[in-house]
């Protein structure tokens, strides 16, 4: 696994950022940042990864996360830990006392402004459109469905007033108005975050989610980023290098 990298360091923290707007939209959704930085972020959506405590930090401080577990516990949501590279032994104990013990490694890519600006997608059936404020609880059920996830499970992100966050914008791919996909980004000074990837299981392997990707880059360079990130999974990790990303580290989420 990549050791981390703080040259790296904006990008975490973008996302961690991210990740608070999002649960302080969200219709049951809650948010507190810790004195060095960390970040729990709670979205109230049934999915550990949705509810964490995430430290952008080198050396996450074990006091700061173990102040902030007790917050998300009494949420009552799943949740996780999340830090940079492997967890320091208090990190894993402080983990283990709130029996979170299983590790999923997600690699940090990012698209660096050497890449240039990214190329307009050849795939010409693909439409890519931004979804507004009415349609997000349409879009929340794709989204659901790309993932192979449970009706209802991203639920509490469908409040409208996340699609009228400053710097956000939800995306759905259409190929002759069939919705197969979908995306969002989030736009911090030169800094883009990529999240919520998905194509649609029956239109998978046709090249739709790297089309998506790049129009989703694209779009956020015009509106003044250089530099793009993501998190991605293991089966994505291609995908992404072909559009001109690369594997900086891992994100290390600990979960039940």
């Amino acid at each position: 696994m990549a050791l981390t990298n703080d040259h790296v360091e904006a990008a975490v923290r973008a996302y961690a950022d991210t990740c608070e707007s999002l649960a302080r939209a969200a219709t049951t959704g809650r948010a507190r940042r810790g004195p060095r930085g960390a970040v729990l972020a709670i979205s109230g959506a049934p999915v550990a990864s949705l509810n964490a405590i995430i430290s952008p930090a080198l050396e996450p401080d074990a006091d700061e996360i173990a102040d902030l577990a007790d917050s998300a516990k009494e949420a009552g949501f799943p949740w996780s830990i999340q830090v940079r590279g492997e967890p320091t032994p208090l990190v894993t104990e402080v983990a283990a006392a709130h029996g979170l013990t299983r590790r999923n490694a997600m690699p940090l890519m990012i698209r660096w402004p050497d890449e240039g600006p990214p190329p307009q997608s050849d795939h010409g059936a693909l439409r890519v459109r931004a979804v507004p404020a009415d349609q997000l609880g349409a879009y929340t059920r794709l989204l659901e469905d790309g993932f192979e996830a449970p009706h209802g499970t991203f639920e509490v992100m469908a409040s409208p007033s996340l699609a009228e966050m400053p710097g956000i914008t939800f995306y759905l791919a259409e190929v002759d108005g069939v919705p197969v996909g979908t995306g969002m980004a989030s736009v911090s000074e030169d800094l883009l975050g990529i999240f919520n990837i998905t194509t649609l299981p029956r239109y998978r392997r046709r090249g739709y989610g790297r089309a998506l990707t790049l129009e989703i880059a694209r779009e956020g360079y015009v509106a003044g980023a250089t530099t793009a990130y993501l998190y991605a999974s293991k089966m994505g990790a291609r995908v992404y290098e072909s559009a001109g990303f690369r594997t900086e580290e891992h994100l290390t989420a600990i979960s039940a």
